[in-house]
């Protein structure tokens, strides 16, 4: 069956893995899957093309011409279903279906932004979703808002969630080490991904807490082309309050495996979020978690295996990182393999691709 995976571009953000991912698992089971996309961001191009994945570029500034380029190949190369992730291809998907088709639409709603629902573009590319047989959600958190704001897509809304699929690292994991409670942050520099409550926490931690505690912070520094706002103000929230040895931001890696083996706990402290493809990886990885209250965080998190925190509360951010300083290595041995059992029974690749699959046979 010819399927093709439809993005923006290949770039390193947390659509581009689950996407490149879900095309691996597709191929591995006889599926026939290529790539289109209309950016030249090219983190994950070599290892797609490593897969013997085929990528389909449509670089054209012009709005128009892209419409039409998108349609125009989509509706001349056969296919027999088409997946999209993220909005701009969503609608780009659904506007290739206007006037018949014989091939499936799936579209991907991967973060359930508020937002989104409400302003006037979400509202032109939610009523194309029309054109499309299935919106697939990866929480049910994004389901739900999606089922309260538009009950006539009901039907065909589905949440299947992140795959996680990464190798444990052959390097060696030493907990608290420098006797310091080490955290990793994976997330792009905008604010909801909220890098300013969290120099902001670790600002209200008083000296001898300060030389407890290592965080580092891997992700896309150039957000948007070149809006860098709000990693310049975290920079200087850094400075302002002495915090160059606390936490460091770091530019997006491709070793983010080894990042989150070595690391004692990864953190997530957004506004908003889909399905956190760190958080995924580092329950599969074995790893405890401190979530904010988006996304499913009832199914992903508990005192099992981590710690909630509240995004826009910089005390309740302060009183996590105080928690987690006193965590010793036996504690978090145990709240780390409770996150690996979840992980299992959550994201396991042969469990996603099934559903996957279902998926595209489904209707």
């Amino acid at each position: 069956m010819k399927i093709l995976l439809f993005i923006d571009n290949l770039g390193s953000g947390g659509a581009q893995r689950q996407i490149v991912t879900i095309a691996k698992l597709l191929k591995e089971k006889g599926f026939d899957v290529s790539f289109l996309v209309y950016g030249d961001a090219n983190f994950f191009e070599e290892e797609v093309k490593n897969n013997n994945i085929q990528i389909e570029y449509i670089l054209t500034n012009n709005y128009l011409k892209r419409i039409l380029s998108v349609r125009k190949f989509i509706r001349r190369n056969n296919f027999k279903v088409v997946i999209s992730f993220l909005e701009t291809p969503n609608f780009l998907n659904c506007i290739a279906a206007i006037g018949g088709k014989t091939w499936k639409v799936i579209t991907n709603e991967r973060s359930s932004k508020e937002s989104t629902f409400l302003s006037l573009k979400g509202k032109i590319f939610a009523w194309f979703q029309r054109y499309s047989d299935s919106i697939v959600c990866n929480s049910n958190n994004a389901k739900n808002m999606w089922e309260s704001y538009y009950p006539q897509y009901k039907n065909k809304l589905g949440v299947i969630y992140n795959s996680v699929t990464i190798l444990n690292p052959e390097i060696a994991y030493v907990p608290k080490r420098d006797d310091k409670i080490n955290i990793l942050i994976v997330a792009s520099y905008q604010y909801l991904k909220n890098p300013l409550g969290v120099v902001k926490g670790l600002s209200l931690l008083d000296e001898n807490e300060r030389k407890k505690i290592n965080v580092n912070w891997f992700g896309r520094i150039d957000v948007s082309g070149a809006n860098l706002d709000a990693y310049k103000e975290a920079e200087k929230l850094i400075i302002k309050n002495e915090l160059s040895q606390v936490i460091k931001l770091n530019n997006s890696t491709k070793k983010i495996e080894e990042e989150i083996k070595i690391n004692d706990i990864v953190g997530l402290f957004s506004s908003v979020e889909g399905l956190p493809n760190a958080i995924c990886e580092a329950m599969m990885l074995g790893k405890p978690v401190i979530m904010t209250k988006v996304s499913d965080y009832e199914v992903l998190i508990d005192k099992s295996n981590g710690y909630l925190c509240d995004w826009n509360e910089i005390e309740s951010i302060n009183l996590v990182f105080k928690e987690v300083i006193r965590l010793d290595d036996k504690k978090i041995k145990l709240l780390g393999e409770n996150s690996k059992i979840k992980a299992d029974k959550l994201f396991s690749p042969n469990k996603i691709v099934k559903e996957w699959i279902n998926e595209i046979y489904s209707h």
